[in-house]
């Protein structure tokens, strides 16, 4: 039986070795390393590699999702899962932007669904619990899933929703594009009546859906 070699990214110690008790004790499961800083994972997990990170979002320093994102560029091929104390639909839509597999909302999972999914996410599958669209109360998924984007967005407007999916507020969308706050709320409300949605959440989970009906086709 093949060893799920998983990595523990967390600044908090007891947490840590919370994680390695209860998943060190399973058949099939291997705790390869650990590390408190993201910095520190980044380099460890290039020299010894992992099968799956577990990964804490919240992070002095380089923080969850960066890592995440970093690690998914250098090493693709690793899955990570996102464990948190953090239900904020934005905060978990950002993870899962930056490559995560999925994630588990401490509160939300049993030691024996945390083996669970630790070991479905080894095997391919994306694991979110909650589901995002739980935290969205009155929406699913669904309702934007057969949305033309591409046709309703300006090419100005699609450059700001995409911004708003990757976590920026209205101030670093002005910044970058050289442009007055202002103009970047009108171009919001602009995108929010042409989605059919009314909040940054919904517009973060939009994309989401977007992008990974976009990577199955």
């Amino acid at each position: 039986m093949k060893q799920i070699q998983v990595f523990i990214v967390d600044d908090n110690f007891v947490a840590r070795r919370g994680l390695c008790s209860t998943l060190s004790a399973q058949v099939g499961i291997t705790i390869a390393g650990e590390s408190s800083t993201g910095t520190e994972a980044l380099r460890t997990i290039k020299q010894i590699g992992a099968d799956v990170v577990l990964m804490d979002i919240r992070m002095s320093g380089m923080d969850g999702i960066k890592t995440t994102s970093e690690l998914k560029r250098l090493m693709p091929e690793i899955q990570i899962l996102v464990l948190t104390v953090v239900d904020d639909p934005i905060v978990l839509a950002h993870a899962l932007n930056a490559g995560a597999a999925g994630y588990l909302v401490y509160g939300h999972f049993t030691p024996e669904s945390l083996v669970t999914a630790v070991m479905a996410t080894g095997a391919g599958a994306s694991i979110c619990t909650p589901p995002l669209e739980e935290l969205f109360p009155g929406t699913t998924i669904d309702q934007w899933s057969g949305i033309a984007v591409a046709h309703q967005l300006t090419a100005r407007e699609d450059e700001i929703w995409k911004m708003i999916a990757t976590g920026c507020d209205n101030r670093e969308i002005a910044r970058t594009l050289n442009i007055e706050e202002k103009t970047v709320k009108n171009h919001i409300n602009n995108i929010y009546s042409k989605l059919g949605i009314a909040s940054r959440q919904q517009a973060v989970l939009l994309a989401l859906n977007t992008r990974d009906s976009g990577s199955r086709s």
